[in-house]
C-alpha cells in the first residue's frame, strides 16, 4: 500500500506540474499576442534589411546602444531617425488614441546626428510613419506624418476664414515687430545650412546636421518611381515622401527640389539622406523589387565595407578616440599612495592568516624535522642505551610506538594534539584516506605495546620492521 500510495503521489506531482506549465505558457503567449512588438522588429524597423543583407553575402550587425561600438570596417551606418524635432524633447501621447497619431517615437538630438555622420560613413533615414504602424501592424493614411497643417494631415480641423483673417493679421503684426532682429539674406543664407559666415566664426561655430525639407504627401496610394539614374529597377512605394534639398547637397535619386536620396556636403561633415524609409524599412522590402533596389543602394554606399544599423539614441564612437598606448608605468600606478597603503595592508592581512593557520593546523612548511628538543633527544639516546644493555628489547619497541603515536599526531594535527585522544583523532583522519591502512596501523602498534620486555631477537626484528613501514606509510599520507 505504501509502494502504490508513493507512485500516486509521484504522478499528482507531476500532473500539478504539467498544469502549471501550461499555464504559464498560455499567459505568456496571450501577453505577446496584447504586446506591440518593439520598433526594431516592426514595419517601421529595419531589422530585415540587416538580415536581407547578410543573406547575401554583405556583414551587417545591428547596434542598439547597450555596450560598446567599433567602428573598424565600417562602410555605412543606416541611421534611422524616429524623431520629427531635433532640438526638443517630445512627449508620448497616453491617452487610447492619441498614442497611435504620435510623431516621435524615440527622441534623439541634432547633436548627436551630427557626431554620428562625422565618425563614420552615415545614411540618414528620415521619417515617414507615425506610432500607429506599430502598435497596429498596418499602413493607413492617418498614420502619415503630417508636412503641413491642411495638406497631409488628414485628421486636421480646418480653420474658418475668419480665424484666419485673425491669425494673418497677428502674423503680420509679429512679422514687423522682428523684422529688425532677424539677420539679413545674406546672413540668413549663410547660416542657414550649418555655414559660419566669416573664418572666424568658422572655427567657433560647428557644422551641424541640417535637415533636408520634406513635401506634403499628396495622393495617397502606391506609387512605381524610376531610379534608373542611380540603380537598376523601380521602387514601389506607397504615398511617396519627396523632400527639398538645401544648399551643399546634391540629389542622387530625383531633383534638388524634389529628391529621394541626396548627398550632403558641409565643410568637414557629410552624409546621405533618405527621405523615404519605405525603401530601406521591413514595410517596404516586401513590395515589388525594393528588396532587390535596397541591396543595390546599400552595396554602393558602403563601397565594400561593412554596414551598421545603428538604432542608438547617443554618441557611443568619437570622432577621434584616443588610443591609450600602455606601458608599465600604468602598473606601477597601483603601487603608489593611496594603493601602497592597501598592499600593506593586504600583505599584513595574509601573514597574519599564514600564521593563524599555521597555528590551527600543521604548517604550510616545516621548517624543522619531526622530533624532540635536544634535552629530550639526550635523555631518550640514554633509556635506549640502557634498555639495550638489559636486553629489553620489548620495553624499546613500546617506547619507540609511543613516540611513533605523538609524531603522527603532530603531523596530522598540528598543535591540535594536545586537545587529548590525539591518536585516535589521527587514525580517524587516516581511515578517511585509507581505511585499510588504519586498520593495519592500529593493529600493529596495538601488538608491539603487547610485547614483553625480553623478546627473542627475530621477533624483535619483525615487530621494528612492520612499525617502521606502517609509520612511514601514515607519514606520507598527513
Amino acid at each position: 500500500m505504501t509502494g502504490a500510495g508513493g507512485q500516486r503521489n509521484v504522478v499528482n506531482w507531476l500532473a500539478l506540474g504539467l498544469l502549471a506549465a501550461v499555464t504559464v505558457t498560455a499567459a505568456w503567449m496571450l501577453a505577446r499576442q496584447d504586446r506591440a512588438p518593439a520598433l526594431e522588429h516592426s514595419a517601421l524597423g529595419f531589422d530585415g534589411l540587416a538580415v536581407w543583407l547578410a543573406l547575401d553575402g554583405m556583414d551587417t550587425r545591428r547596434f542598439l546602444g547597450r555596450g560598446p561600438l567599433s567602428g573598424d570596417g565600417v562602410g555605412l551606418r543606416i541611421l534611422p531617425l524616429y524623431d520629427t524635432d531635433l532640438d526638443t524633447v517630445s512627449g508620448r501621447n497616453f491617452e487610447p488614441e492619441g498614442a497611435y497619431l504620435t510623431d516621435t517615437q524615440r527622441n534623439m538630438f541634432r547633436h548627436v546626428v551630427t557626431m554620428k555622420a562625422d565618425t563614420l560613413p552615415t545614411l540618414v533615414v528620415l521619417p515617414k510613419w507615425r506610432d500607429g504602424v506599430r502598435l497596429v501592424g498596418v499602413t493607413h493614411p492617418e498614420f502619415l506624418i503630417a508636412r503641413e497643417r491642411g495638406a497631409a494631415d488628414p485628421v486636421a480641423s480646418e480653420v474658418d476664414a475668419a480665424d484666419a483673417d485673425t491669425a494673418d493679421a497677428g502674423a503680420d503684426a509679429a512679422e514687423a515687430d522682428t523684422a529688425a532682429s532677424d539677420p539679413s539674406p545674406d546672413e540668413a543664407s549663410q547660416t542657414r545650412f550649418g555655414r559660419p559666415d566669416t573664418d572666424e566664426d568658422r572655427h567657433s561655430q560647428p557644422v551641424t546636421y541640417v535637415e533636408p525639407e520634406l513635401l506634403a504627401i499628396g495622393d495617397t496610394g502606391w506609387e512605381t518611381l524610376d531610379v534608373s539614374g542611380f540603380a537598376d529597377g523601380m521602387a514601389r512605394l506607397y504615398a511617396p515622401q519627396w523632400m527639398t534639398l538645401p544648399e551643399g547637397c546634391e540629389a542622387l535619386i530625383g531633383v534638388p527640389e524634389r529628391a529621394l536620396l541626396g548627398r550632403c556636403e558641409f565643410d568637414d561633415l557629410s552624409y546621405w539622406v533618405l527621405s523615404d524609409p519605405d525603401l530601406l524599412n521591413n514595410h517596404g522590402l516586401t513590395q515589388a523589387g525594393n528588396a532587390d533596389l535596397a541591396r543595390q543602394l546599400v552595396r554602393r554606399l558602403a563601397d565594400g565595407g561593412d554596414v551598421l544599423v545603428d538604432y542608438s539614441t547617443a554618441v557611443f564612437l568619437t570622432a577621434t578616440p584616443d588610443e591609450h598606448q600602455r606601458s608599465w608605468a600604468d602598473m606601477a600606478r597601483m603601487f603608489e599612495p593611496p594603493f601602497t597603503w592597501l598592499w600593506l595592508a593586504g600583505g599584513g592581512l595574509l601573514v597574519l592568516l599564514l600564521w593563524r593557520a599555521g597555528l590551527r593546523g600543521r604548517p604550510l612548511i616545516a621548517v624543522f624535522e619531526h622530533g624532540h628538543g635536544a634535552a629530550r633527544q639526550v635523555a631518550l639516546r640514554a633509556q635506549a642505551r640502557l634498555m639495550r644493555n638489559a636486553q629489553a628489547d620489548g620495553a624499546l619497541i613500546r617506547t619507540l610506538v609511543a613516540n611513533r603515536r605523538q609524531a603522527l599526531a603532530e603531523a596530522w594535527l598540528g598543535r591540535e594534539r594536545r586537545t587529548g585522544h590525539a591518536f585516535q583523532r589521527t587514525v580517524a583522519l587516516l581511515r578517511l584516506k585509507d581505511r585499510e591502512l588504519a586498520a593495519r596501523l592500529t593493529d600493529i602498534f596495538d601488538r608491539a605495546d603487547a610485547l614483553p620486555d625480553r623478546i627473542r631477537q627475530d621477533v624483535a626484528i619483525d615487530a621494528l620492521a612492520d612499525v617502521e613501514h606502517v609509520y612511514q606509510q601514515a607519514l606520507e599520507l598527513a
